[in-house]
């Protein structure tokens, strides 16, 4: 027997892996998020890129019940953390150089 879920607003019978109601329209449940290669692409490249923003799409999808969209949050994570230690470490790297020249300077 295939499971059923009752609409709260207008009491319509509904598949459980429906997402809204057939007879009112009303949102059962949120729709699960896309885990399409298409997709996991541009959040790696986000979360690399565009290092903070790729947080959101890390907890959003860390949240999620499906274990290949955790595993999405979490890469998505990883490449935030590791694009901002690479600026922070480059940015390092050219102030030291840009000020160690100042410091070879005699006045």
């Amino acid at each position: 027997m295939p499971e059923i879920i009752v609409c709260s607003s207008c009491q319509a019978v509904a598949p459980a892996e429906a997402n809204f109601c057939a007879q009112c329209g009303k949102k059962l449940k949120n729709a699960p998020l896309s885990t399409s290669v298409g997709k996991q692409i541009f959040i790696y490249l986000v979360s690399f890129f565009l290092a903070p923003f790729g947080l959101g799409y890390a907890f959003i999808y860390l949240k999620q019940p499906d274990a290949k969209a955790r595993t999405i949050g979490a890469v998505s994570l990883a490449l935030t953390a590791c694009a901002i230690v690479a600026v922070i470490w480059i940015a390092t790297a050219f102030m030291k150089s840009l000020y160690g020249q100042f410091n070879t300077l005699n006045f």
